[in-house]
């Protein structure tokens, strides 16, 4: 039998509303214990890398004032427990001095961390688009499952799934201003329409330092616009090419290019991959 969709919501886990980001919410989780904040392990697979210190302090000064509302979630791990949802509020009761936290007990299997730390950080607090689409990389890798099954388990588009994954194409300093909210998803996306990885860190550049906006990014980074481009243009693919490539990527769940060559039936398949999982993931789809 199917699962449900994890994007429409944590509440086959949690059973409770999901609280707004800057305060907690009150509605009960249903049986709950109370572990002491010493025996609670982060989960390994939290995508969230980057955590708002001033965002953080307020919340610690809420749960002095009124305790943790809302229970975290855990699953055991032998005489430890490891956070399954309310990573947040875990380190914000340890900011706080808290001793104990109360806390529903899930058993969770391994292969559910990842996607389950990944819809509370989407639901809750957005993550910047780099730590999606690094997030989203290891739920395929992890899970092995395509970009449309990953779109479906997690109540979103397919396209939104494979147009952050394109992030990750983008050169490190184009994605260090992605990471540091200098640029917007949508720059990102438009520089991705240009061909070289310096091309893309020039316009980048200049987006930052003039402050383009989006649309303006676009219209630089079209193939009429000459500057930011490349001066040697690759010829056009046709729609058979184009139409693989698609098909490989969907069937792999990573970026495939195919460069046809100057002989008829000849030509190059690049395969990206973004980290050792990653390969092996790969590997095992085309054994």
């Amino acid at each position: 039998m199917p699962n449900p969709r994890l994007g429409r919501g944590l509440d086959p886990l949690l059973k409770a509303k999901t609280p707004p980001p800057a305060a907690e919410a009150a509605e009960p989780l249903g049986p709950t214990t109370t572990v002491a904040v010493s025996r609670v392990d982060p989960n390994p697979h939290q995508p969230r890398q980057d955590v708002d210190e001033v965002e953080l302090a307020h919340l610690a000064a809420s749960i002095r004032e009124h305790g943790v509302l809302q229970p975290l979630v855990v699953r055991p791990r032998g005489d430890r427990y490891q956070v399954v949802a309310g990573e947040r509020r875990l380190r914000a009761a340890r900011a706080a001095g808290l001793e104990e936290v109360p806390a529903v007990i899930r058993d969770v299997p391994d292969e559910q961390m990842l996607e389950l730390a990944l819809v509370e950080n989407l639901q809750r607090l957005d993550l910047d688009p780099i730590e999606k689409a690094q997030s989203f990389q290891a739920y395929l890798a992890s899970t092995a499952r395509t970009q449309s099954e990953a779109a479906e388990r997690l109540g979103l588009d397919r396209s939104t799934v494979a147009n952050m994954i394109r992030l990750l194409e983008l050169p490190e300093p184009v994605q260090r201003m992605v990471r540091e909210r200098l640029l917007a998803m949508g720059h990102a996306r438009a520089i991705l329409a240009l061909e070289g990885a310096k091309a893309q860190v020039r316009l980048a550049e200049k987006a930052v330092r003039q402050g383009l906006s989006v649309r303006q990014v676009e219209a630089l980074a079209s193939p009429g616009a000459g500057k930011p481009r490349s001066r040697r243009r690759s010829p056009s693919k046709s729609p058979e090419i184009r139409d693989l490539e698609a098909r490989l990527r969907e069937a792999l769940g990573t970026k495939v290019t195919v460069e046809p060559g100057r002989k008829a039936h000849t030509g190059r398949l690049v395969i990206a991959f973004y980290s050792q999982d990653d390969l092996n993931r790969i590997l095992e789809r085309l054994g």
